[in-house]
């Protein structure tokens, strides 16, 4: 298992995206990118799965999902 990938790795896929995509598609992009086993961690060491770290993200504003359309949120992502 490869380490965990930050949550922004995921944001900057969604940027590629020009900000919103269907949620779908954004798994799917995640999944060439990155794999389909990809972790992903927060900078507290957390990990997650795609749906966890969505959620996650979505706690903290980072982005929003509704009707299955995913956006970039208010809140900036962590530069690492």
């Amino acid at each position: 298992m490869s380490e965990p990938l930050y949550g922004h790795d995921l944001l900057s896929i969604l940027v590629e995206k020009g900000g919103a995509c269907q949620l779908e598609e954004l798994r799917a992009a995640s999944a060439v990118a990155h794999g389909t086993e990809a972790t992903y961690c927060n900078c507290g060491g957390d990990t997650f799965d795609f749906d966890g770290v969505i959620a996650f993200l979505g706690r903290k504003g980072k982005l929003q999902v509704a009707d299955g359309t995913v956006t970039l949120g208010m809140a900036p992502a962590c530069q690492h």
